[in-house]
């Protein structure tokens, strides 16, 4: 195998981890960057020799494997890489399999007589056409057609032996229009009790989906985020109804707790004080420090105040201050690592410190979700508190569904806008078929937001 650092800075602590296609080269995938994020890209699975050592210095990985890339990464990818994130692209962990994935006599054909002009075709049934420039871009720096047929029959030979993976894919993409690996086998594939993903969700593309999509779509651009709630700071408390609920629920929860009072706290996520507003008079904090995206407004509630604009994952993984209390509403939702998150709170808790905190379910605002390139990343309630016990002692939950009815798909759209949740990961479809699809017989909207609270507390043995 071949480990390739496209995008690098000494101080990232994040990985985006690339599996790629079969016959593509490095380049194709030199689009992928982000923002605190390192990218490499794993090709050439002629070998199973996986370089393990240059994942060691990364808290947070997300692995994206397409096509053949799949299998490779089921391969080699053992529990103790701890992956964040696992995505599955147009492929399966059975390269070789009539039911599962490639049918047999095709991949033995394709090995068998591979050239310079069967691989030429290979790549049109790859984009489902003969665009020049994507057939360029395809083989762009990719191995010569030799190589190419050797990895093929060593992966024939090493796709033989059984294998148990140990990724635990987050989510499979099937390209309703695939002709390499057959759509209705890779739904079999991840529908079946082989493997292990948490969602299926189709594309309408062919086998060649932009990897940069996919990214884009489950890493969201922090600056993005902090922009778009910044934007929306000024009609945010009118608007935000659902989240209105959440807090005065989460604060209801902090008044049955012993807390004690005149404690340091941390805030991440205090936007525009909603919540801030709500509990400092049942905390009544000596302290407060804040951490948002964005630059907010001073709130003057404890007798000593900080604020920092930062990435509060990256940032509570630096501090070196401790705290009575941890609290956020709504915003860990957008964390890319949330185990990493429980650990930390963890660490800078003192002992009998709480953690209090919501998120949102899967289910939330699932009305757009076939109009979405990539649906919200939610994590079942489930997991998140597996997560939460690994670091805490005690920990409750509470779920909550809550319906929000718009008299008009056009109030619907105004409020996600208003609240900064609109346009986050963009849009397929037309305006159109999304108001047609979302709208009630009535010619109403409800919005259904599934809230998760969680109270973890940090105790002496």
């Amino acid at each position: 195998m071949k480990f390739s650092l496209t995008h690098h800075k000494d101080d990232n602590k994040r990985l985006i981890l690339i599996f790629a296609g079969w016959s593509t080269g490095v380049d194709l995938y030199s689009d992928i960057i982000k923002e605190d994020w390192d990218t490499a890209v794993v090709s050439d699975f002629s070998s199973l020799d996986f370089p393990y050592d240059e994942l060691k210095k990364y808290s947070t990985i997300y692995l994206y494997a397409w096509s053949l890339g799949v299998w490779a990464a089921s391969r080699v990818i053992t529990a103790d890489e701890n992956i964040s994130m696992a995505f599955a692209i147009n492929g399966t962990e059975f390269p070789v399999n009539d039911e599962l994935g490639i049918p047999s006599s095709i991949f033995k054909g394709t090995a068998d007589n591979l050239d310079d002009r069967n691989l030429s075709k290979f790549r049109k049934r790859m984009l489902n056409s003969n665009d020049p420039v994507l057939m360029e871009k395809l083989g762009k720096g990719s191995e010569p057609v030799a190589a190419l047929k050797d990895e093929l029959l060593s992966i024939m030979k090493a796709s033989e032996k059984p294998h148990e993976s140990n990724i635990r894919w987050r989510r499979a993409y099937i390209g309703k229009h695939d002709r390499i690996f057959p759509p209705a086998n890779q739904a079999r594939a991840w529908n079946s009790s082989n493997t292990d993903s948490e969602e299926i969700y189709e594309l309408d593309d062919p086998h060649y989906i932009a990897i940069s999509r996919i990214v884009n779509a489950t890493i969201p651009d922090t600056a993005k985020v902090g922009k778009r709630f910044q934007t929306s700071a000024r009609t945010y408390d009118s608007e935000a109804k659902a989240q209105s609920i959440i807090i005065r629920r989460l604060t209801d929860i902090i008044k049955g707790l012993d807390i004690t009072e005149n404690g340091n706290v941390l805030e991440i996520g205090q936007g525009t004080g909603l919540f801030t507003h709500s509990y400092a008079p049942v905390v009544k904090p000596s302290s407060i420090d804040y951490v948002d995206l964005y630059p907010t407004r001073h709130f003057n509630l404890a007798p000593a105040e900080r604020y920092y604009v930062r990435d509060a994952e990256l940032w509570i993984d630096e501090t070196e201050s401790s705290y009575d209390m941890i609290l956020s509403a709504s915003t860990i939702q957008w964390f890319r690592n949330l185990d990493r998150f429980f650990m930390n709170s963890a660490k800078v808790l003192k002992q009998d410190g709480v953690l209090a905190c919501s998120t949102f379910l899967p289910g939330t605002l699932s009305k757009f979700d076939q109009f979405r390139p990539s649906p919200m990343l939610y994590i079942p309630a489930e997991e998140i508190c597996r997560m939460a016990e690994k670091y805490f002692n005690s920990v409750y939950t509470e779920e909550d569904s809550i319906e929000i009815v718009f008299d008009s798909p056009k109030e619907a759209m105004r409020h996600l806008r208003e609240t900064g949740v609109g346009g986050a990961f963009g849009r397929f479809g037309t305006i159109r078929d999304m108001f047609r699809s979302i709208t009630d017989p009535d010619g109403r909207v409800t919005l259904l937001f599934r809230a998760l609270y969680i109270v973890a507390k940090k105790s002496k043995h």
